[in-house]
């Protein structure tokens, strides 16, 4: 990878920093081609230029992703204790994360950075731009829930139509912020209606082509009135990306769903139809291990409204 300079500056820091990421980085890196590393060496430049137009570093970003690892890893040993996640309820949540400006600020950051150095994120990321792409001609009007730290939404105005009518829509406004920010910095043309609100609370009379709600259901205390309102929100045609996770303790992760079957089951009872799913263990073990050893899924399906 001596060719792609940002990715090793990144690669070298986060080693020095935390020894213990080498391995599992590596293993996936390796066997990715040269589309994959040009297409993050582009999001790291972009990544560098959004933060230093922000006052902020590289060396931000990259101690802002290993917070969060280190914070996961606390998260977990008390899950493998317990069984219990450490965030009981989604007000918890709110007051000590979404709220929290430097902690959510850092807690966005970071997590934009794995989209590129997890295997299982950067799979589900590629997930919805294939979907996208391939409906972009029927997308007319876009609604995303919780765009966090702004990827899917660029990546979004990338590959639809510049007509697209796009909403966002974020329970925090510290969050909300960085995706309006990442948005104005690279796409100042684009309209975008932003709104700092619960989805729960909010009452929406359009129908959407193409909803995108990525790692947000397991955040609130109730993730079947998120679901019944996004089937009623979907068009008759529409779609829409969900991803959550299975055995997966973070600070501000509320619901927890103990297998894949559970959300496929409540998708269905939701009126939603699986067109389509990711299914990716966070360790490269057998299914019976991951299931045994309540090891992290991550999960993303594809969605079209139950008519039946």
């Amino acid at each position: 990878m001596n060719k792609f300079s940002k990715i090793n500056i990144v690669l070298d820091e986060i080693y020095k920093k935390s020894s213990l990421q080498k391995k599992k980085i590596e293993t996936f890196l390796n066997n990715q081609d040269d589309i994959f590393l040009k297409e993050f060496e582009n999001f790291l430049s972009e990544y560098i230029q959004y933060l230093n137009k922000n006052d902020l570093t590289i060396e931000y970003g990259i101690d802002a992703y290993l917070q969060m690892i280190k914070s996961m890893f606390k998260s977990q040993v008390k899950f493998m204790r317990t069984g219990q996640y450490p965030t009981e309820s989604a007000a918890d949540a709110f007051n000590e994360v979404y709220s929290n400006e430097k902690e959510m600020l850092s807690y966005m950051i970071g997590l934009a950075l794995s989209q590129y150095l997890w295997k299982s994120h950067y799979e589900m990321f590629s997930h919805l731009k294939t979907s996208l792409a391939e409906n972009k001609n029927n997308i007319n009007k876009y609604l995303e829930i919780g765009p966090g730290h702004g990827l899917f939404l660029k990546n979004a105005i990338d590959i639809l139509n510049k007509h697209t009518e796009m909403t966002a829509v974020d329970i925090s406004q510290t969050s909300l912020n960085v995706s309006k920010s990442i948005i104005t910095h690279f796409y100042p043309w684009k309209k975008i209606s932003f709104i700092n609100k619960d989805m729960l609370d909010l009452t929406m009379n359009s129908e959407f082509d193409f909803i995108v709600m990525g790692e947000v259901i397991e955040h609130v205390e109730n993730p079947k009135s998120l679901l019944i309102q996004i089937s009623k929100l979907l068009s008759k045609n529409g779609r829409a990306f969900l991803s959550t996770c299975v055995n997966c303790p973070m600070i501000d992760h509320v619901y927890h769903f103990h297998s894949v079957d559970e959300i496929r089951n409540m998708f269905k009872n939701c009126g939603l139809i699986i067109e389509s799913e990711k299914v990716l263990p966070v360790e490269d073990m057998t299914m019976t291990e991951i299931i045994n050893q309540k090891i992290t899924i991550n999960y993303s399906a594809i969605v079209r409204k139950d008519f039946e």
